[in-house]
């Protein structure tokens, strides 16, 4: 009971602190919109594109090892193990990110001139090659905060390195990007990378002060091993996935663009899509992000000691509840989003991209916590098979669809892959877990979504539609034993055992 209360306890304080950073990040958008454009978000979105592949590429998979290692070393009470992975993830990651940085620092203009087709993005991406190592070697600094548990001094580091972040950029565009494209780009840049900077060396201060007194133990060749082990199936999977996703991301405006319209139209439909519609639509899932950085090394202690009926409970209650959060979120955004498209973004096609896409909330967060899941599993093989089959037939159909049917086409690509890659990943899960649900654990929250909506629809303002909406749907969940008598016994025990274990 106390590690379900313990879970609850650091869920609860990553979900407040992430939800509180996205909403710095989507109110620093509206920002980034009256000085940049639309089309200047989608240029920006690119030049991310492009750094979040030489990240990936970087980080070698190293922040998910660094994570499990230490949550099974700690969990086999062993301080000097926890040390000794730490040392050899901090050595592969300055080595592997080093590398990708000055790769993309020398080669930033052909990178701008052909993938991208804009040379003022040179600048960006030489400024995202210099402080890159520093970007990887934090993720690893957080695995560790959060494989031990001590979620507390991260998150108040992330908060302050987020604020600093935004600072920095706002500065940096008022008095020294002067409305360029080109250095207002680099601007923002600079500020996250130096905000990453920042993040690393606070954290890694902690650590050190943390364990300077335990002394490493364990085999080196061993950990060394362990690390490969990981790592490779890891950075496979990130860097086929980041290769196809930058391919997808590139195909999108270019696509846009032979479909109709100008490129300045179709990179500012890509930006509207990408920098406004999916941080809105994402935002509520900073709930299961940080239930599933939490289950990685809860399911990797759990494999490590051969609790299997801890895991089968993790998993059946993981995936209802996300099934039923999911349904919630979905509906919401349907019934408002041309009201938040207009309230956040003074946007109507901000609004319709929105309710488009809502639909795949359902898809979306299911498949956040499924894969979080299988990474505490030791499942990083499948997931690199999943998602190397879904991201190539997801470049091949924007290919062939773009040119032809334009955001149709997007659409029906996001969907068909998205739909499959979760199919396979819960599948995997199921399998390893040995969990066997209920087809009613989802087919009656789709249901009770469906008949919620359908009567709040008659409804025009956007406050009393979204009441009548969460009722109705609360009510349904209840009469149809979707949220059962026996979830509920279960939330209200582990939150008063939490509320006691404060007290005391």
């Amino acid at each position: 009971m106390a590690k379900q209360s313990s879970i609850l306890g650091g869920a609860l304080l990553l979900t407040t602190v992430n939800l509180l950073l996205r909403l710095i990040s989507i109110g620093f958008n509206v920002f980034l919109t009256d000085r940049i454009g639309a089309a200047g978000l989608g240029l920006l979105q690119l030049i991310s594109t492009v750094g979040v592949f030489a990240m990936l590429a970087g980080t070698g998979g190293i922040r998910v090892a660094s994570m499990c290692l230490a949550a099974e070393e700690f969990g086999h009470r062993r301080p000097g193990g926890v040390r000794l992975a730490m040392a050899a993830c901090l050595r592969w990651g300055l080595a592997v990110s080093g590398a990708a940085g000055a790769i993309l620092f020398f080669l930033s203009a052909p990178i701008a001139e052909i993938l991208l087709r804009d040379t003022r993005a040179a600048l960006s991406l030489r400024v995202m090659g210099l402080f890159l190592p520093f970007s990887c070697l934090c993720g690893i600094m957080t695995g560790y905060f959060t494989a031990c548990s001590r979620i507390r001094q991260m998150v108040g580091i992330e908060i302050a390195e987020r604020l600093l972040s935004v600072l920095l950029t706002t500065l940096l565009l008022l008095f020294w990007a002067s409305g360029d494209l080109a250095r207002s780009c680099c601007a923002i840049i600079l500020g996250s990378s130096l905000g990453s900077a920042f993040d690393f060396f606070l954290l890694f201060l902690i650590y050190r002060r943390q364990t300077r007194s335990v002394p490493i133990s364990g085999k080196r060749s061993d950990m060394r091993k362990r690390l490969v082990k990981l790592c490779v199936p890891l950075a496979m999977n990130d860097i086929l996935r980041a290769g196809l996703n930058t391919a997808e991301q590139l195909l999108i405006p270019f696509g846009l663009a032979r479909y109709g319209g100008g490129t300045e139209q179709a990179m500012a439909d890509y930006g509207t899509i990408h920098a406004m519609v999916f941080p809105v639509l994402m935002f509520p899932a900073a709930v299961l992000y940080s239930v599933s950085d939490l289950l990685v090394p809860e399911l990797s202690r759990s494999r490590a000691m051969g609790c299997s009926l801890r895991i089968i409970d993790l998993t059946d209650k993981c995936l209802r509840m996300t099934a039923l959060f999911a349904s919630a979120i979905a509906g919401f955004f349907f019934l408002n989003a041309d009201a938040l498209g207009q309230a956040i973004y003074a946007s109507t096609d901000a609004g319709y991209y929105l309710r488009c896409f809502s639909p795949a909330v359902l898809m979306l967060y299911l498949d956040a916590i499924t894969d979080g899941m299988l990474k505490g599993l030791a499942e990083q093989v499948s997931c690199v098979r999943y998602n190397t089959i879904t991201s190539l037939l997801d470049v091949i159909l924007l290919f062939l669809l773009l040119p032809r049917w334009g955001i149709v086409g997007y659409l029906f690509s996001f969907a068909v892959t998205h739909a499959i890659n979760l199919f396979l990943s819960l599948r995997r899960l199921l399998l390893t877990s040995t969990h066997q649900p209920r087809i009613s654990d989802f087919l009656r929250p789709l249901l009770c979504l469906v008949s919620a909506v359908l009567p709040s629809l008659l409804l025009s303002h956007p406050i009393a539609r979204s009441a009548v909406f969460f009722l109705l749907l609360t009510g349904l969940y209840l009469l149809t034993d979707a949220f059962s008598s026996r979830d509920r016994r279960w939330l209200h025990r582990i939150v008063s055992v939490d509320r006691q274990r404060k007290s005391d």
